[in-house]
């Protein structure tokens, strides 16, 4: 139920601000009260609902304000997953990583599902470097701030720019499988610099937050 709830807040089926209750979550999805309040309160502890007193819970939005804050730890803790990421890498690794990058350029532009396979081929590509470098505090941290950024991956996965974006994880697979962990970690950095910016750029278009409503593809 997490995952159903978290995909329709990410995909835009439950906007920002929309009220959710245990008994409406529960009736919803035909279970009992419990799961319910479970799948609320892990909604909260990722940042997709917040808690109203005695009311129930609000979907967030993405300010920019989350954007910036979120990819401040990014920049630092990405890099360095990914510098302790190569001298681990082993040959079953390297291949889910290409299969996770390549996997980006055969999705077709105007997929009925593109919103939601892009995200998971970005998300998965920068869980797993993380995982990779073997320290399990640093991959938590990571998973939990890739997360966060789903719903605004969601709408970029529409943008005419995500494909150049999203094919420099093979560049930077490339790097790694040189051994060398620095240029590595450097390219991590200059890559999320670049994803920061266009997605900054797109939660600019609103004043305060980002509106949630998913663009036309491409034609």
């Amino acid at each position: 139920m997490f995952e159903q709830l978290k995909r329709e807040i990410v995909e835009n089926h439950l906007e920002s601000d929309t009220l959710l209750t245990e008994l409406a979550v529960a009736a919803g999805y035909s279970v009992s009260r419990a799961p319910a309040r479970e799948a609320l309160k892990r909604l909260a502890a990722v940042g997709f609902v917040r808690p109203r007193r005695r009311v129930g819970y609000l979907v967030t939005n993405v300010s920019l304000a989350d954007l910036d804050e979120i990819f401040a730890m990014r920049l630092v803790l990405e890099p360095l997953a990914t510098e302790l990421a190569v001298g681990r890498l082993t040959e079953a690794d390297a291949a889910i990583l290409k299969r996770l990058a390549e996997g980006v350029q055969r999705v077709e532009v105007a997929a009925d599902e593109r919103g939601r396979m892009i995200t998971k081929l970005n998300a998965d590509f920068h869980r797993e470097i993380a995982r990779i470098g073997g320290n399990k505090r640093l991959e938590q941290a990571i998973t939990r701030l890739v997360d966060e950024l789903e719903r605004v991956m969601h709408m970029l996965a529409y943008s005419p720019t995500v494909g150049s974006l999203l094919e420099e994880h093979s560049d930077l697979l490339v790097m790694m499988q040189a051994g060398d962990p620095k240029p590595a970690g450097e390219l991590m950095r200059a890559q999320l610099e670049r994803d920061y910016n266009a997605m900054r750029s797109l939660v600019m278009r609103t004043p305060t937050a980002l509106t949630l409503v998913r663009p036309a593809p491409e034609s």
